[in-house]
């Protein structure tokens, strides 16, 4: 009795020192960070604000003819040309304007006829028919704003050269006006507080934002004091989750207030802020909250197509309007943010019709994007079959092919204001486009579709360059650049004509682009890319989470925030790596460390214990313990490890290890006995 005693007494104190030598390398603390100090102000970006050279205020007729009604009456010639210096060139975008009158719009000039061209140094920036429309008078005064990137100037002499365009045998040339002509440098954008967010970045602080592998993208207030998202809770009462708004403080990252939907379909991760409201949606709903309750909720049901259920809505918000698409349906809508009104309702007309009455058209379309009062998307329509609820048993027809399901697919926009048609064009794209959106930038339209991004001017619809670029998902246009995603690449393009400008492999992900900076959230242990926007040079990685994948960053007042798999909102700013980014390190590889330090008890009890059998099942059951517990912390913060491997480890590794420490246990207390017995003997 008195030796199972003091084996029993042994494994105890072995078990208990194993977990104190655990518990003191690994302590469980908040995972929260210190508040901002308190005079540090918020900032914002600055306006631009462009350098304008009046380069020709005169009026000058190009053309062959005489037209009494412009000014001068009789033509100039068919090129003007303009020479000026500049002393500094001081930004990435240029931007000719001009006042035009009498252009041949490029709906009537037919292909390649009457286009008049503008070059900067020899190189071609746009053609004046484009932003003509058709249907406009050809004697009405016609502003035109051509943008084009500063990387065609010089710091010195420089020429602007406009032609007029001709038919094919050159003998009629298109007679036009223009005067007014300005050359505009835009400087670029700088961004307050930027030197905050410049690399090295370390976490600040966490907050458990709830749901499994939740990485809703979060949205930052005007005044950056505030971060909304939207979150699933699981929800005792009902037999789904509690769907909630949630605003958190952005210096501490503690809640400031949470408001349910009373909805029963998940939020999408996508919400939306202006003017102190708050917009998310689920399936059904659009809801708009204000710090105290909910202000509005807009039913999209009536909305819906019949035959599905209505896909993903992202409100976007633009001049106290909130606009969103029911893809599915073929529906565009404007609804007042201040009130939940339908403002006015956009259908989309079939570009084909169905083959029988057997067939319908489906739709499915990007998110909106609006600005400069106009609302650019992408639609597809699809041919498909309808499916009768219920055959009679005998009465099936023989098998007929399934229609053609090639998607017909168009590129639209539309007045912000009324919702009246701009222009639509068709175009050659398969791709669906879901998480699809469009951007604009100055005057231009720039869309990701299957193997190339097109641009199109933004008041005519014309297209101004495409560029061949696999799969892209444009994630921001910024400085000149357009900013995507190709396959496992990011790439950058110059925003006026197309051309490449950098692209890096391997380095898949959301991005973000602020002050000069490419941010890009990346999937591994990792999880913050940093590059430069000019260049393409990675300049820094690092930002660990407790999670493998991350929303894409978001950048305000000289902060970045993203939420990642682990269903956690993280908040950095510039700063070698703290107690924070340590600790999740630590975490991270917990299991590991715990290993480490149990081989090296091992090697400790194999030296004092003269029963190897008892030494090594007190440290196989001592060992179990520990990797269970380690699990049970690193499950705690990382909740999206319930794999294959923990799985394993779980129900099939630690039953083994326990089952062969107490076998080996027994072995030494019997071995134990049996010495004990000898030595009295």
């Amino acid at each position: 009795m008195r030796l199972a005693k003091e084996t029993i007494w042994f494994t105890t104190k072995t078990l208990s020192f194993a977990v104190l030598v655990l518990l003191i390398l690994f302590a469980v603390v908040p995972m929260t960070g210190s508040a901002l100090p308190d005079n540090v102000g918020s900032g914002q970006l600055d306006s631009e604000s462009p350098a304008v050279y009046v380069l020709d205020a005169g009026h000058h007729h190009l053309g062959d003819g005489i037209k009494p009604e412009l000014m001068p009456a009789d033509a100039e010639g068919t090129v003007y040309t303009k020479i000026f210096v500049l002393d500094r060139i001081d930004g990435d975008t240029a931007r000719i304007t001009l006042t035009t009158k009498s252009v041949v719009p490029t709906d009537n000039a037919g292909i390649g006829l009457f286009y008049d061209h503008v070059y900067v140094n020899g190189n071609k920036v746009g053609k004046l028919n484009d932003y003509i429309e058709a249907k406009e008078q050809d004697n009405i005064p016609r502003s035109v704003t051509i943008y084009f990137s500063t990387k065609l100037l010089y710091s010195g002499e420089n020429n602007i050269t406009i032609s007029s365009g001709c038919n094919a045998d050159r003998s009629d040339y298109d007679d036009f006006e223009f005067f007014d002509l300005r050359l505009e440098i835009i400087t670029e954008s700088k961004y307050q507080y930027s030197e905050n967010v410049q690399p090295p970045l370390r976490s600040i602080w966490s907050y458990s934002i709830g749901g499994y592998r939740n990485t809703p993208l979060p949205v930052v207030s005007e005044s950056g004091e505030v971060i909304f998202y939207t979150s699933s809770q699981v929800d005792p009462d009902t037999p789904w989750g509690k769907q909630t708004i949630n605003a958190i403080d952005a210096r501490n990252g503690q809640l400031v207030w949470s408001h349910e939907t009373g909805g029963s379909f998940e939020l999408h991760n996508y919400v939306a802020y202006a003017d102190g409201l708050v917009f998310a949606s689920d399936f059904r709903n659009i809801y708009a909250f204000g710090d105290s309750a909910l202000t509005w909720k807009f039913s999209l049901k009536p909305y819906k197509d019949e035959y599905n259920s209505a896909p993903e809505v992202r409100p976007v918000v633009y001049s106290g309007t909130v606009y969103t698409t029911i893809n599915n349906a073929g529906k565009v809508l404007a609804i007042d943010a201040r009130t939940g009104t339908l403002k006015w309702i956009y259908t989309f007309e079939p570009g084909q019709e169905p083959l029988d009455k057997e067939c319908r058209i489906s739709y499915e379309s990007s998110f909106p994007a609006v600005s400069k009062n106009t609302v650019v998307l992408i639609a597809q329509e699809y041919r498909e079959k309808i499916i009768p609820v219920a055959i009679e048993e005998g009465t099936e027809g023989p098998y007929e092919s399934p229609p053609d399901t090639r998607p017909f697919t168009r590129v639209f926009a539309l007045n912000a204001s009324n919702g009246e048609e701009i222009w639509n064009y068709s175009i050659n794209s398969v791709s669906r486009l879901q998480e699809k959106t469009p951007f604009i930038y100055n005057n231009l339209a720039y869309f990701g579709l299957d193997d190339e991004i097109v641009t199109r001017s933004l008041s005519t619809g014309r297209p101004i360059w495409n560029a061949d670029v696999s799969y892209p998902h444009i994630y921001a246009v910024s400085d000149g650049k357009v900013f995507a995603s190709e396959g496992p690449s990011v790439v950058v393009l110059d925003a006026y004509d197309g051309s490449l400008v950098w692209r890096s492999h391997d380095t898949q992900g959301p991005l973000s682009v602020y002050g000069g900076l490419v941010y890009v959230g990346i999937n591994g242990y990792e999880n913050l890319l940093v590059m430069d926007g000019n260049t393409g040079e990675q300049l820094w990685k690092g930002g660990r989470t407790f999670g493998s994948d991350v929303s894409q960053p978001v950048l305000s007042h000289g902060r970045l925030y993203m939420s990642a798999s682990d269903s956690r909102l993280y908040a950095f700013e510039h700063g070698e790596p703290g107690f924070q980014d340590i600790y999740a390190l630590m975490i991270y590889y917990l299991p590991f460390f715990a290993v480490a330090v149990m081989l090296v008890l091992l090697i400790a009890f194999i030296q004092k214990i003269e029963i190897k059998s008892l030494a090594l099942g007190s440290w196989l059951l001592a060992l179990a313990v520990v990797l269970f517990l380690s699990i049970i912390i690193r499950l705690e913060y990382i909740p999206q490890v319930v794999g294959w491997g923990i799985g394993l480890l779980l129900v099939q590794i630690l039953p083994v290890i326990i089952v062969t420490g107490l076998l080996l246990l027994v072995y030494g207390i019997w071995q134990k006995r049996k010495m004990k017995r000898s030595d009295n003997n």
